[in-house]
């Protein structure tokens, strides 16, 4: 799904340069309080947000378990606020693009 979203956003020729910041790779998710720290506005996914990158994409789960977590939740406030593309990953495809999905909501 993450391939087919980069061939549609970047075209045939370029797509494998398409860089995806992973934030789960960028905490410690054992010990999440001490990345965050007092202010999350200066955690690494809040900082990576607001530093001009082009969109996000949300990898969801069959239960839209991203949609109960309270991070998951800022990131997507951040994605609204800094007026980024969101687009919802699954198994399947990019939820609303014909290109890359088996299905439509």
């Amino acid at each position: 799904s993450i391939q087919c979203h980069a061939l549609s956003k970047e075209g045939p020729t370029s797509w494998i340069d398409a860089a995806y910041w992973i934030c789960s790779f960028a905490n410690n998710q054992w010990n999440i309080g001490a990345d965050l720290g007092n202010d999350p506005m200066e955690s690494a996914f809040a900082l990576a947000l607001t530093a001009g990158i082009k969109g996000v994409a949300m990898v969801m789960d069959p239960e839209a378990q991203p949609l109960t977590r309270v991070w998951c939740l800022f990131e997507f406030l951040l994605s609204s606020r800094e007026h980024l593309e969101l687009v919802f990953v699954t198994n399947a495809g990019v939820v609303g693009d014909d290109g890359c999905s088996s299905f439509d909501i």
